[in-house]
């Protein structure tokens, strides 16, 4: 009882610490060019084109190579190239992908390429036969006729984490594949290179702006926006006394234990909420997925943490799949045991087309993410995210059912009415 009493005392010490700095950043200027026109996990057209950008030679930094040089540099990459003939997609004047891949380099004539597959919060999207890496790896090779040892392969994302094993392996027609793939992160190789590269735009205050106002991004992103005075302060709490050091250790021991709990409490009363509304649970996760999803190691990337829900034979998915936000909709996958009604088909799709808070993908006719924005959207294997932290809260835990649960309410009525 007294170590609970110690952890009460340490964390309103530092609740006043959080508190004192984040009045401190209201007055701070936060106006964020990137935010305001693109959401922040936007891969394609927010991070590639941005870092292509700056990658490019010829890009409108007007700075050549530099930045390209020491990118290379800092993840270690052999690429060599002629300035002449090296071609850098994104550009400025195609802005597309080369090829589905977010950013290539390639040089034709010394028959050498780099390809960055970018990562934020999605999944690789793998096809029945080929993993989405060896897709555009086959496709240097066969189409670009560029040699296997002239291919480097990165694989980007926020916190360095491997591809799943069928993007490398799935068909298994290049075996070297999965040796050659590097991975690195936002939170480390990227913020790296963006900090280099501020000091390299010291007379060009546009650009040096721009690239501030990205790293402010990225740090969001990956968790590294605490000030260093705020994280002094805060250890200067921890390490005050033996009670303090004690009670910080305390936590971080048990933590993990948390995270399950808290997991495990959201998917029961998750599952109490749908069945006091009058849903049938027709597929859910088991123990062992929660268990294997906090405590798993490499294992929690195969958990599937999914629902399939159904309601006056209205069938509804809801995945919690590892390394990406909570989002529930209506799948239409051939192997599936379950099915969508025919006669339901056309009415689902018709309110797809018409509604544009709704994505569609391959085997999803319509989709969307819980959550308003990406600081209160949930990712079950991150604790880190904002969103999924406060399901410790009890009361958030239940706000954030009950909007589940009413949003897929109003989507079966209002399909029902077409």
């Amino acid at each position: 009882m007294e170590d609970i009493k110690n952890i009460k005392y340490l964390l309103r010490d530092i609740n006043i610490v959080r508190k004192k700095f984040e009045e401190r950043e209201k007055n701070e200027d936060n106006f964020n060019m990137f935010t305001i026109l693109r959401k922040e996990s936007d891969e394609v057209y927010l991070h590639s084109r941005f870092l292509s950008a700056l990658l490019d030679p010829n890009g409108p930094h007007r700075l050549g190579t530099i930045f390209l040089n020491s990118f290379l540099d800092r993840i270690e990459s052999d690429f060599e190239y002629d300035e002449k003939s090296l071609e850098v997609y994104p550009n400025n004047q195609n802005r597309s992908e080369y090829k589905e891949i977010d950013i290539c380099f390639i040089d034709r004539i010394a028959k050498k390429a780099v390809m960055v597959e970018n990562k934020i919060y999605h999944e690789d999207t793998n096809h029945e036969d080929k993993g989405q890496l060896e897709n555009y790896y086959g496709r240097l090779i066969e189409e670009d006729k560029i040699p296997e040892d002239g291919i480097e392969v990165y694989y980007l994302t926020l916190d360095g984490h491997e591809p799943s094993e069928d993007s490398v392996k799935l068909s298994g027609k290049y075996p070297k594949l999965q040796d050659k793939v590097k991975c690195i992160s936002y939170s480390i190789e990227i913020l790296e290179w963006l900090r280099v590269t501020v000091k390299e735009c010291y007379n060009k205050p546009s650009l040096r702006e721009s690239i501030i106002q990205y790293i402010k991004i990225v740090e969001n992103m990956t968790n590294n926006n605490t000030s260093e005075d705020e994280i002094k302060e805060i250890t200067s709490h921890i390490g005050m006394n033996e009670d303090n050091l004690m009670s910080a250790k305390l936590l971080i021991d048990n933590f993990d234990h948390v995270k399950w709990h808290t997991t495990y409490d959201f998917c029961n009363e998750l599952e109490s909420e749908l069945r006091n509304r009058g849903f049938e649970i027709l597929h859910k996760p088991v123990e062992d997925d929660i268990t294997n999803l906090v405590h798993g190691g490499p294992i929690k990337r195969k958990v599937d943490m999914a629902y399939i829900i159904e309601k006056g034979n209205f069938p509804i998915w809801i995945n919690a799949d590892f390394d990406e936000w909570i989002y529930w909709g209506i799948c239409n996958d051939k192997e599936e045991e379950i099915k969508v009604p025919k006669a339901l088909l056309p009415k689902i799709k018709q309110f797809a087309s018409e509604n544009s808070d709704f994505e569609k993908e391959e085997i999803w006719i319509c989709w969307r993410y819980l959550g308003d924005n990406e600081n209160d959207r949930i990712c079950l294997s991150n604790f880190s995210c904002n969103g999924t932290f406060r399901l410790i809260s009890p009361q958030y835990r239940k706000m954030i059912i009950q909007r589940l649960v009413n949003e897929i309410e109003v989507f079966i009525n209002k399909v029902l009415k077409y």
